[in-house]
């Protein structure tokens, strides 16, 4: 069951998620002049008029916690792809999935008369993985049973091998179309590895493109993922050798002492990476299962789901139930801390620096400092802040250039924390201000390296803490102008970055959970 479980679900990291301290790095508008309409059932599945309608009640659910997306789904009338499991309804959950997976075995049993059984240990296992893989519990509860949702007349099919996406009058066309190339059509049952390989092997990434031999009826969408060869992909990263700093420089910014000691003490986790379920990005989760019942998750997750885009990271509390589910439980005091979310932007050959730019700049909301040489400092007020969709969700921005390139993970590191850091903390001295989430750009002469630090944050009674940064329906393409643009009096110098195809990514994070008097938690470390 764990090989199967390697497969299945691949596509679910979807994104941006909601609960009761979520917080999302973005600002977003959508178009005022298009008509929303509120969300419908059609043939099982949820439909939206348009795509402005499916983003208004996107963002709405993401505002509400776990239950209430989960009431609106029973208001609908509708089976979840993955149901929000609470203590009140993880019978009923078993029961769905289990009676959702041996009706599609049956159905595609070769014998009349043979008997599918499925056990709860497997059900135990197909949810544990929905919810390691699975980013977005939103959407994902969104989705129906098929794992669909209707926009217009066009029904999008997620599956292990890809998005299908058809008009409703020829749905039918497209059952066959999978049944035929022998895909499932069921999350739960995975697509045998030779099959999968074969399919996706010849078709364009990152783009919508429409199947030969379909009569432009079915079209198929999958992203741009590095495969590995060999295996079926199962696990990477660090052991969980406790001790290790993992790359963790705790921030000289205000904090309690006894945490910034918790989190140096924490062990690196084993770093899962479901070869599938990166189809659609990246999807990194560790765990530290204490108590033999309970668990701390951390999870970092950066998606193309064509209808959504999301990239965030993600720490939950849970509690192993009488069932064999797990589900979110409450606790004493939980943290989140981000060291960094790392993006690499590669650009053509520039061996010159922007021409206006300063080697340094330090935004702190309109207040600016700038400078030449590294030593002395311009303050400015009023100054327009780089654009970007979270930009006001920032307490710092910081933006180097240098005259060199090549910079590596260490070089990066000494001079967020040996230049950039040190010359933050003389800015705010005396002020009692935290710094709690920074960026730091540097651009060099062949590519942009961007660097998101959101410090030690604890929450109390809570069960989930998230960073998203979520663009939503739109495109996580945005044009980043170094200096901040015309109002800083500098020349417009910028890039245009695509966050959810990088040329490198890499994150390092932990979390940190404090339940019957005593701290656990995890590091998280993946490239």
């Amino acid at each position: 069951m764990k090989n199967l479980n390697l497969f299945k679900i691949a596509i679910f990291s979807l994104l941006a998620f909601t609960t009761s301290c979520r917080e999302e790095l973005t600002d977003t508008s959508s178009d005022k002049t298009n008509i929303i309409d509120q969300a419908a059932v059609k043939n099982g599945r949820l439909y939206f008029p348009n795509k402005e309608s499916l983003s208004a009640t996107y963002k709405n659910l993401k505002k509400e916690n776990l239950e209430s997306v989960q009431n609106f789904i029973d208001e609908k009338g509708i089976e979840s792809l993955v149901p929000v499991i609470t203590q009140k309804n993880e019978n009923k959950v078993i029961s769905e999935l289990k009676s959702r997976k041996i009706e599609y075995l049956e159905k595609k049993s070769s014998s009349a008369m043979k008997t599918v059984s499925v056990s709860d240990e497997d059900i135990y296992d197909d949810i544990d993985d929905l919810e390691e893989i699975v980013g977005d519990e939103v959407y994902s509860t969104m989705l129906n049973g098929k794992a669909e949702i209707q926009v217009a007349d066009k029904i999008y099919k997620y599956t292990d091998v890809g998005l299908f996406v058809t008009t409703e009058e020829n749905y039918s066309r497209l059952e066959n179309y999978l049944e035929v190339r022998k895909i499932s059509s069921n999350l739960l049952v995975p697509t045998e590895t030779s099959t999968r390989d074969s399919f996706i092997s010849d078709k364009a990434n990152d783009e919508l493109i429409t199947l030969p031999n379909t009569d432009n009826k079915i079209s198929y969408f999958r992203s741009s993922v590095p495969r590995r060869s060999g295996g079926t992909g199962g696990f990477t990263g660090g052991g969980s050798t406790s001790g290790n700093n993992g790359g963790f420089r705790p921030p000289t910014v205000p904090q309690e002492p006894s945490i910034a000691s918790i989190v140096e003490k924490l062990p690196i986790g084993e770093v899962k990476k479901p070869w599938l379920g990166n189809i659609f990005g990246k999807t990194w989760t560790t765990y530290d299962k204490y108590e033999s019942r309970r668990r701390v998750k951390v999870k970092f997750y950066s998606q193309n789901l064509y209808l959504v885009y999301a990239i965030g990271c993600k720490v939950k509390h849970q509690y192993k139930g009488w069932t064999g589910l797990w589900r979110k439980e409450n606790a004493d005091q939980l943290g989140i801390g981000v060291n960094s979310v790392k993006w690499t932007f590669n650009h053509s050959m520039n061996m010159s620096a922007p021409a206006g730019v300063p080697k340094q700049a330090y935004w702190f909301g309109s207040n600016m400092y700038t400078t030449s040489d590294g030593i002395s400092f311009t303050f400015s007020k009023n100054q327009n802040i780089p654009s970007l969709p979270f930009a006001s969700k920032l307490d710092g921005l910081i933006q180097f250039t240098v005259d060199f390139t090549g910079l590596t993970e260490e070089k990066l590191d000494k001079l967020f924390w040996e230049t950039a850091w040190k010359q933050v903390n003389n800015f705010i001295e005396g002020q009692n201000k935290k710094l709690n989430r920074v960026l730091f750009v540097v651009d060099s002469y062949s590519a942009s390296y961007v660097r998101y630090y959101d410090f030690s944050q604890i929450e109390n009674n809570q069960d989930v803490i998230e960073r998203v940064f979520d663009f939503g329906i739109a495109s996580p393409q945005v044009t980043y102008t170094f200096g901040g643009g015309t109002g800083n009096g500098l020349d417009v110098t910028s890039y245009k970055w695509n966050f959810s195809k990088p040329d490198a990514v890499a994150v390092s994070m932990y979390g940190i959970a404090k339940k019957n008097g005593a701290w656990h938690g995890v590091k998280l470390n993946a490239n």
